[in-house]
């Protein structure tokens, strides 16, 4: 059993709390880490899908270096792969509105919070586990990026236009509510913030 970790990953510096997160994570099985360094985040993440389909690895999982892992990550989430093909922890994003918010498309985040076990989803956010078989399923380009009309913006989420593909090659999507993900969030915040943030 193989897992390939990609770190999409433009800057040549990341945050000590993204990188002793990360080594604090339990191996499970053998893993072999890349990083891509394109500046275009698109060509990042399909530069990591085509590494890991060029080699003979079984799992994909994406670590963004915006965020911090908990030391159990592959502990709980590897052993599920193989039963969900597509399965992912709640990932909170930064500070909005005076909150922290689970990053998922169309679910209540009140719900993402006080839920636990594993359910499926429509989309959620793209830093999953995936078996080889969802990835070989989708051709490329995996992540693709259109604009809208005025050309002013993206026309659509990347995450959310790449795990419409996961669908549409017959995989559904899971969300594990029992493992959290955090966007490290550079802000000042009151005690209370600091407390909901770090527990």
């Amino acid at each position: 059993m193989k897992l390939f970790v990609g770190i999409p990953n433009s800057q040549h510096v990341v945050l000590s709390k993204f990188f002793w997160s990360v080594m604090n994570i339990k191996p499970v099985c053998h893993s072999v880490t890349a990083r891509s360094a394109h500046t275009n985040s698109e060509v990042r993440n399909n530069s990591l899908i085509k590494m890991f389909l060029d080699g003979d690895y079984d799992y994909f999982v994406k670590l963004d270096v915006d965020q911090t892992y908990p030391s159990n990550y592959y502990e709980v989430m590897v052993p599920l792969i193989e039963k969900y093909k597509c399965i992912g922890p709640v990932i909170y994003d930064r500070w909005r509105e005076n909150n922290f918010v689970p990053l998922v498309f169309d679910h209540p985040a009140k719900v993402m919070i006080e839920k636990k076990g594993i359910e499926e989803l429509k989309f959620l956010h793209t830093n999953v586990f995936f078996a080889r078989e969802v990835l070989e399923a989708i051709p490329a380009p995996w992540y693709e990026c259109a604009l809208n009309e005025t050309g002013t913006d993206r026309a659509f989420h990347v995450d959310r236009h790449f795990m419409a593909k996961v669908i549409t090659a017959g995989y559904k999507i899971f969300v594990n509510y029992d493992v959290t993900v955090k966007h490290i969030a550079e802000v000042e915040i009151d005690k209370d913030a600091y407390i909901r943030w770090n527990n």
